[in-house]
């Protein structure tokens, strides 16, 4: 949510995603972000072939996929690895090593020292990170992204951190992690490690603070007015987004629907 966001989506487009409204979608293309995909790893291999095509057309740019330590044992993400290594993909792979695939530790998960060591089989060049020092993060990206544009090939990188709260409402975490564990985490967190940083260096004083909390908390309730409202809609948009060039079966379709 937070990515689509910040790449300028309206976040009642990508909230009523989440909330399965079947009236819904955004531009990729206006964004240039991929539509999300529910089948874990899929999302590599379009990374992937979408930074291939844009090899192959000349273009100045890279591809960022975004994945979680439980897809990295699913076989499309060896599969991207190994055609990002071959052709050397502008992609760049973060990999947000929280611990757990839903209940499944790291360590029953991966045989390996690190998640990092992955990419490092397919010709990759790897990196681990600390997931919870956003300047580490942002740098890490942005160097690689650099090195993609500038045709070094991709990167794949372990940024590794942790989920505080439990996968979903329907899990229940304390049946396979203790309590000690997440405060040792939650004393981590990147939030407040990037407060105390910005705070020591007088970047960020209370005034700013309290200013931009208000801004939060107003931009959260206008947000929550607008998802409560139902808009009007017009059944032609069905037919939206479905074809490139429609079909002209697709185009009776909307005509008998349009009288």
């Amino acid at each position: 949510c937070v990515a689509l966001v910040a790449r300028g989506v309206d976040p009642v487009e990508t909230l009523s995603l989440l909330r399965g409204d079947w009236h819904l979608g955004y531009d990729p293309y206006a964004h240039r972000v991929a539509p999300q995909c529910t089948p874990l790893a899929t999302n590599t291999l379009h990374a992937v072939g979408l930074a291939r095509a844009a090899t192959i057309k000349g273009e100045d740019t890279a591809a960022l996929v975004f994945v979680g330590d439980g897809a990295t044992s699913e076989g499309d993400t060896h599969e991207a690895l190994n055609f990002a290594g071959v052709w050397r993909a502008p992609v760049v792979f973060l990999v947000q090593n929280n611990g757990y695939a839903i209940s499944v530790p790291l360590s029953k998960q991966n045989a390996a020292p690190s998640l990092a060591h992955k990419g490092v089989g397919y010709g990759v060049v790897s990196m681990l990170v600390d997931g919870n020092d956003p300047a580490i993060v942002y740098t890490a990206v942005q160097s690689a992204l650099e090195a993609a544009r500038a045709g070094k090939g991709p990167t794949w990188i372990e940024a590794r951190t942790y989920r505080i709260e439990a996968h979903t409402n329907a899990d229940d975490a304390s049946r396979y992690r203790n309590e000690d564990e997440v405060l040792s985490w939650l004393a981590r967190d990147p939030i407040d490690r990037l407060d105390r940083y910005l705070t020591t260096r007088a970047v960020l004083d209370a005034g700013t603070r309290s200013r931009i909390a208000e801004e939060a908390e107003a931009f959260a309730s206008s947000l929550r007015d607008r998802m409560n409202v139902d808009p009007a809609l017009d059944p032609a948009a069905l037919f939206e987004h479905v074809y490139t060039t429609p079909t002209q079966a697709l185009r009776r379709q909307a005509a008998r629907v349009a009288r």
